[in-house]
């Protein structure tokens, strides 16, 4: 910016527009010596270890008895939480939110219980156990593994299959009773959670925590949203009380709609209206209150145990089974189950549900660990995280769970309640403990119906999901189609096709915005020392000389797109009339007298008339000695490289040096290079010269491996576009006017 000059800048602080004056900045001035990439690397000698994969190995292999402590004791962070508990700051913080938290498990593990196509009970047990675990091995204090509405959707799917396959394979002949048949459920839902269990715990081990990357919000966006659709479903049927064969399948969610408007006269309108008052209430208070007037409430009205309790106490009293068939829990077990083993037999099958599963419920609870861990700055192991979902499932296997994962509202209800460490979870598996142990029987009278309206509008925040498509299409547009195109598949198919589907449409999304990559010719400003694009007000390229960068990483999949663009903005060498490629003399960068910039050493290695001569480049501007600028570029014409006098000279504007500006170039492979390497031949045939400039390290090292450098020439590989430029400037071949 000039001196002097008057101009403004505005920015937003509290709610308010202030306009400040900027102050005038002074011209900055870089001093360096020009660098190919060798000269840098040979100046600024690298000083790290090179290490090979031997010595990698051996590093990570090698065992002390300190390392080994210190290395169990990360499998243990409750260990770490003990020894630097903060009794009195953070006691009652843990305890208060973990209270308010089991008053949501109880009626969710109950609810989620059902939808699991298991009892209740079975929902509470899912409770208890992986609370248990997580609070000896889990990092995040925001987490309270539990029951989940998409994890025993996708567990009453596989264990209806199951059952069905079972049914057909005993024939007519043979029935089995309800209780056989749950205790077969309950084994194949222990199974999954078992084989779940193993895969994550291996993945922890082996620390692929890495691997949550490579699911876009978009899809698990769309996925969430889906599975709330197919939840809402099926606990409308419960709330009509309406007896329907389970579809499973393509187009389940149509065909489920199908029979409940066929049997729409079967229902039972007393379970209708109950579970209509209760989403009433339900929606009132949340929205109403909790919501309304959550910056004023210490604890939310933890409304969904109050309605439980009343609607069971009005289900009792006023004996609506008895009265007008109101479907209601029934007998809900007393105590704790005793330690079983899953049903070994079933693990090939289950195998590849199981799968979809785990990794279903690292996505969904590592998402929400980590957003909780950024408003509250608490920092989580990814990989620990891995073993501690990993051991909640496979504890809870032998103690007939169902897979467990974490869920927003009691993620959100120790957030906003302030929980300090995973010792919340003593006072919620106290809770559940007592109500398996003591309450269990005083809640037979609960109405399912209320059950499944409160997992309706449990659903609320999944399914307003849809209102981030907007800022999907403004912000990404891949993004929005992901979302689309995961929901539209996992409602009108299936969850299992749609999440396939959608892991498969991410990845085509990556290959399709690869070949979408941009190619941009870039100009230096004529007032000062900027490369940016071309396009720009005030912005010219020198005389024939092209700066292209290419904007994505170059390997087999864009490396077509790169030569289309290459060819599209610069010029295509194969059809290209100009085979005489004119010399170009370029000398050794080592002959330009850094020391006195004002001088520029010419040897000409072809014995022309410039051989050892200096030519005198005078000051136009006032510069400290000893500093060189590249304000001149512009000025710069070509010779026609056969040693005429400098005032004989041909100028001409065709172009003889391209400068690829690599410095978005953070990967190339093999296709990369042979494309690379094909358009520096193709272009030196048309008499064009092509230099790489600003190329990442990691690159570098694949060019250097790949003997680039002797095949092209490392004298062409610059440290950045600068250094090109100036390499120009000073070479030989070139007249600089001032």
């Amino acid at each position: 910016m000039d001196e002097g000059s008057d101009e403004t800048t505005s920015f937003c602080h509290q709610d308010k527009m202030v306009t400040t004056p900027v102050t005038p900045t002074e011209h900055v001035i870089l001093r360096r010596h020009l660098y190919t990439q060798v000269a840098l690397d040979d100046t600024y000698k690298d000083q790290s270890e090179s290490s090979t994969a031997c010595d990698v190995i051996k590093r990570t292999c090698q065992v002390s008895p300190k390392c080994v402590g210190r290395q169990a004791l990360n499998y243990f962070p409750v260990a770490k939480t003990l020894r630097g508990y903060k009794w009195r700051q953070w006691a009652f913080a843990d305890i208060i939110s973990g209270l308010s938290v089991g008053f949501i498990h109880m009626p969710q593990g109950l609810g989620f219980g059902l939808l699991a196509s298991l009892k209740p009970v079975h929902g509470l047990y899912t409770t208890f156990f992986p609370i248990l675990v997580y609070l000896l091995f889990g990092t995040s204090p925001h987490v309270s593994m539990g029951s989940n509405a998409v994890i025993a959707l996708l567990t009453a799917g596989l264990v209806e299959r199951e059952t069905e396959h079972l049914v057909s394979a005993l024939g007519v002949n043979e029935t089995l009773s309800e209780e056989e048949l749950l205790e077969y459920k309950v084994g194949i839902a222990a199974a999954s959670c078992f084989v779940g269990g193993l895969i994550l715990l291996g993945m922890g081990i082996l620390r692929l925590g890495f691997i949550t990357n490579f699911l876009a919000k978009s899809f698990i966006g769309g996925f969430t949203f889906a599975a709330a659709v197919h939840i809402s479903t099926s606990q409308i049927v419960k709330m009509l009380h309406l007896k329907l064969p389970m579809r499973t399948g393509l187009g389940k969610l149509v065909l489920t709609y199908i029979d409940i408007f066929s049997n729409i006269r079967d229902v039972n309108v007393a379970d209708l209206i109950v579970g209509l008052l209760c989403m009433a209430v339900l929606l009132a208070v949340k929205l109403g209150i909790n919501e309304r007037y959550k910056q004023k409430l210490k604890i939310p009205i933890p409304i969904e145990l109050i309605v439980v309790i009343l609607s069971t106490l009005v289900s009792h009293f006023a004996k609506l089974n008895e009265k007008f068939g109101i479907a209601i829990v029934g007998d809900v077990p007393v105590g704790m189950p005793a330690p079983s083993l899953p049903r070994m037999e079933s693990l090939p099958r289950v195998a590849t549900d199981a799968f979809v599963t785990a990794i279903l419920i690292f996505a969904l609870t590592i998402s929400l660990a980590k957003l909780t861990a950024k408003l509250h700055d608490v920092i989580i192991d990814d990989n620990q995280e891995l073993v501690a979902y990993g051991l909640c499932q496979l504890v809870g296997s032998f103690f007939q769970n169902f897979p467990s994962c974490t869920a927003p509202p009691r993620t959100m209800m120790l957030s906003s309640l302030g929980s300090k460490s995973t010792l919340n979870g003593v006072t919620s598996a106290v809770f559940i403990l007592l109500v398996l142990l003591v309450v269990g029987q005083l809640f037979v009278s609960l109405p399912i119906a209320m059950l499944a309206a409160m997992i309706i509008v449990a659903m609320k925040d999944l399914l307003l999901q849809i209102r981030n498509l907007k800022p999907f299409w403004h912000v990404n547009k891949p993004d929005f189609f992901i979302w689309i195109l995961t929901a539209f598949v996992s409602v009108f198919g299936d969850l299992d096709i749609g999440l396939l589907a959608g892991v498969v449409f991410s990845m085509v999304t990556v290959l399709v915005v690869s070949q979408l990559a941009k190619g941009t010719l870039l100009g230096k400003a004529n007032n000062e020392d900027v490369i940016v694009d071309l396009d720009r007000k005030g912005v010219s390229a020198p005389p024939g000389v092209k700066i292209f960068r290419f904007e994505s990483a170059l390997y087999f999949a864009s490396q077509e797109r790169f030569k289309n663009q290459l060819f599209s903005l610069v010029m295509n060498p194969t059809t290209s009339p100009r085979k005489d490629k004119r010399e170009m003399v370029i000398p050794d960068v080592s002959k330009v007298d850094l020391d006195n910039p004002n001088k520029v050493s010419l040897d000409e290695s072809n014995g022309s008339d410039l051989h050892n001569t200096q030519v005198e480049k005078p000051n136009t501007t006032e510069q400290p000695e000893k500093v060189t600028t590249v304000d001149a570029i512009d000025n710069v014409s070509f010779a026609n490289g056969k040693g005429e006098e400098e005032g004989e000279g041909e100028s001409f504007s065709r172009l003889h040096h391209l400068i690829l500006d690599c410095s978005a170039m953070t990967y190339i492979d093999m296709s990369g290079l042979d494309m690379l390497q094909l358009m520096v031949t193709q272009f030196a045939r048309a008499g064009v010269e092509v230099w790489l400039a600003g190329v990442p390290a990691s690159t570098l090292s694949t060019l250097a491996r790949a003997g680039f450098g002797d095949k092209v020439g490392t004298e062409k590989v610059f440290y950045s576009v600068f250094d090109a430029l100036e390499r120009l400037r000073c070479d030989e071949s070139i007249v600089v006017r001032l």
